[in-house]
């Protein structure tokens, strides 16, 4: 057995004793309170005692556990006020930020000059490509991810949700007539994610013909082609510009099925240094802010 439970797991026990809330521990982690849940279980158990008592709606210390957070907590601070001071040295950090091409071109590249003004020694590589690039092995520092499953350590950013986009002249159209529709107009596809249309049609109990579709591996491409006279599937919030500019419309409002979390992976040993502790809030707030234009676009008019 070690001498020392993991600083992970201290930094978990430190930031839970400080807010005596998981949730709140979560949110300044950066992680899922899920993942809280399993390091505080973790340390408890390599500890061999209890750290706190769970109630329905709050956490308390243990005596044992106060005690130890007593003891731990400002040698964790002088951890970081040391690091910080190594970290701040004059030399620029370059970052390589993967993503799916329209994240990287339509999302953060355009809101990307203002991040960098507050962060001038930091240089951040964009990397847009449609394979998922190995945070583990080094392709990437930080990834953006999507999918219905995350790992407990990964940073949620935004739920996403996927529904069919068409041009506006022809929503009534594919509403009144889904059948008819899939059958009439082109129906587009983002090569490689054919099961996506499947997941869509079969949460609606359909069997249209979708799957005779045209692949294109870009999804701005894809976007582009469904709105001059086609149907594709479109992912919200990122596609919502395209509704607010009246270039797609969403003909079935009522049917969005979960696509689970946008996401973020950071490898490891970088997670804690300041940079990425500054970009991981800055994505979380433009996801976010995406989500908040998309309640905005479907929310009713006032009266």
């Amino acid at each position: 057995m070690a001498d020392l439970p993991s600083l992970n797991l201290l930094r978990t026990f430190d930031a839970v004793g400080r807010h005596m809330s998981f949730r709140a521990a979560a949110e300044e982690l950066h992680v899922t309170a899920s993942a809280v849940s399993h390091q505080i279980r973790d340390l408890e158990e390599y500890l061999g005692l209890p750290l706190f008592v769970r109630g329905a709606r709050q956490v308390s210390f243990t005596p044992e556990g106060q005690q130890y957070h007593q003891q731990i907590s400002p040698l964790l601070q002088q951890l970081r006020q040391a690091t910080q001071s190594l970290l701040s040295r004059d030399h620029p950090l370059a970052l390589r930020l993967s993503a799916i091409p329209y994240i990287a071109t339509d999302v953060i590249a355009p809101e990307l000059a203002a991040f960098q003004r507050q962060w001038p020694g930091l240089r951040v590589d964009v990397l847009g490509d449609t394979r998922a690039m190995n945070v583990e092995e080094g392709e990437a520092d930080v990834a953006i991810r999507f999918g219905l499953d995350i790992h407990d350590n990964a940073i949620p950013l935004v739920p996403t949700q996927c529904t069919p986009l068409c041009a506006p002249e022809i929503a009534e159209a594919v509403r009144n007539d889904p059948e008819k529709a899939f059958a009439t107009f082109p129906v587009y596809n983002m090569s490689g994610y054919m099961d996506l249309w499947q997941f869509w049609l079969k949460e609606q109990g359909w069997r249209l013909p979708a799957d005779h579709t045209t692949n294109l591996n870009s999804y701005r491409g894809l976007l582009v082609a469904a709105s001059q006279g086609g149907i594709c599937l479109g992912f919200l919030p990122v596609a919502v510009p395209w509704l607010e500019r009246g270039e797609l419309a969403m003909p079935f409002a009522e049917r969005t099925v979960s696509l689970g979390q946008l996401s973020l992976e950071v490898r490891d040993g970088l997670r804690y240094q300041p940079e990425i502790q500054a970009l991981i809030p800055w994505l979380r707030e433009l996801f976010q802010g995406y989500q908040q234009r998309t309640d905005e676009f479907f929310s009713p008019p006032p009266v």
